[in-house]
C-alpha cells in the first residue's frame, strides 16, 4: 500500500515537471519577449528574450509589477490597456519600457486576458524606428534634392529664357543694324550701298536665268533752286515726299533706293522696255500732279522729276553698262526739257 502510493505520488510530481518542462520549453520557444501578469500587473512568467530586453534577472522582476518599468508619460495609455484585456478585447498598441539601465525602449504591445492573467508579447521597436527614421531623412533628402533640382531647372529655364531673350535682342539689333546700313537717314528707302549689291545679284541673275531686267535713274528737277529759294529743311521734306510718290508709282517687287543728292533709282525686276517706260511714266506724273509748298517759284513752276531708263539687253550686258546707259537716258530728258522720260 505505502509502495502504491510513493508510485502514485512519483507519477504526479513526474508529469508535474513534463508540464513545467513543457511550459519553460514553449516560452523559450517563443521568439520575442514575452510575459505572464498577474491582476495587478506583477510578473508571473517572463520568458528569455522579456528578460533580455529589460535587463531584470528573474527574481528582481518577480519583486516588481509592469508599471515600474514604463515610464509615466505612458501609464495612462497601460491601464488603459489593462482594463480593455480585462473585458475581454485583445490589444495593440504602441508604448516604451524602461530598462534597468534606464534606456527607454520603444515597443509594440499585444496583450490578451486568459483566465485571470495577462499574457503580453512586446516587439522591440527599436531597429524598426531606427529604419524608419533612416526612410524619413532619406526621404527628406530625396524631397530636398527633388526640390532644389526643381529650383535649378527653374533657374535654368530663367536663364535659359534671358538667353533666348537677349539672342532675340541681338538678332533685332543685328537686324535693325543691317537695315540702317542699307537704309537712306533722311528717305528711309534704301541707300547706294544696297542699291548696287541688289542690282549686282539682278545682274547675275539675268544672265544664269534670262528674264527683263530694267533700271530707273530718277532726277528732281532745278531742286538746287528749290533748296535755294526754300531752304534745306523744306529741300529734306521734298526728298522724303517725292521718295513716297516714287514708291507709289513702281510695282511691289521693285526696289527703290536713294541713288545720292536729289537723284533717286528704281530696279524694276521681270521688266522690258515697254513695261519699264510705263511705270516711268507713272512715276513722273505722280510728283507733276502734286503740289508742293511754293513750288511756283520754280523755273518749270512746280516741282518735277526727269526720268531715265535702260534695259538689260546684248548691248547693255553688265551692271556698268546698265547704269551707264540709264545715265545718259537722264541726261537727255534733262536736255530735252525736263519733267520727261527717255531710254
Amino acid at each position: 500500500m505505502n509502495s502504491l502510493y510513493l508510485k502514485e505520488i512519483r507519477t504526479k510530481v513526474e508529469a508535474l515537471e513534463r508540464e513545467i518542462h513543457l511550459q519553460r520549453s514553449i516560452l523559450e520557444a517563443i521568439p520575442e519577449p514575452f510575459f505572464v501578469f498577474g491582476e495587478n500587473g506583477d510578473f508571473l512568467k517572463v520568458n528569455p528574450k522579456g528578460m533580455n530586453l529589460l535587463g531584470y534577472p528573474p527574481e528582481e522582476l518577480q519583486q516588481r509589477v509592469f508599471m515600474d518599468v514604463v515610464p509615466l508619460e505612458d501609464f495612462s495609455r497601460i491601464r488603459e490597456a489593462f482594463e480593455e484585456m480585462r473585458q475581454g478585447r485583445e490589444v495593440r498598441f504602441r508604448a516604451r519600457t524602461i530598462s534597468r539601465l534606464g534606456e527607454r525602449i520603444p515597443v509594440e504591445v499585444f496583450g490578451v486576458h486568459k483566465k485571470d492573467a495577462f499574457f503580453v508579447m512586446l516587439r522591440d521597436l527599436r531597429e524598426r524606428i531606427e529604419i524608419e527614421e533612416e526612410f524619413e531623412r532619406r526621404k527628406k533628402e530625396f524631397t530636398e534634392k527633388i526640390r532644389e533640382r526643381d529650383l535649378y531647372a527653374r533657374e535654368l529655364q530663367v536663364i535659359r529664357d534671358l538667353y533666348k531673350e537677349k539672342l532675340n535682342e541681338i538678332e533685332a539689333m543685328r537686324e535693325e543694324a543691317l537695315r540702317l546700313s542699307y537704309t537712306d537717314d533722311l528717305t528711309g528707302i534704301y541707300n547706294h550701298r544696297f542699291f548696287v549689291e541688289q542690282l549686282t545679284l539682278e545682274v547675275e541673275r539675268q544672265k544664269r536665268y534670262p528674264t527683263p531686267l530694267s533700271l530707273l535713274m530718277i532726277d528732281i528737277d532745278y531742286f538746287k533752286n528749290y533748296n535755294d529759294t526754300n531752304g534745306h529743311l523744306a529741300g529734306d521734306q521734298v526728298l522724303k515726299a517725292i521718295s513716297i510718290l516714287i514708291q507709289r508709282g513702281v510695282r511691289q517687287t521693285d526696289i527703290v533706293a536713294r541713288y545720292g543728292g536729289e537723284e533717286f533709282s528704281a530696279i524694276l525686276i521681270n521688266a522690258g522696255r515697254e513695261k519699264a517706260s510705263e511705270i516711268a511714266e507713272r512715276v513722273r506724273r505722280n510728283v507733276a500732279d502734286t503740289r508742293f509748298p511754293n513750288d511756283s517759284a520754280q523755273p518749270n513752276k512746280h516741282l518735277t522729276v526727269s526720268v531715265g531708263v535702260a534695259t538689260f539687253s546684248s548691248s547693255i550686258s553688265s551692271l556698268t553698262d546698265l547704269i551707264r546707259e540709264a545715265d545718259h537716258a537722264l541726261y537727255r530728258a534733262k536736255k530735252r526739257g525736263r519733267n520727261r522720260i527717255e531710254g
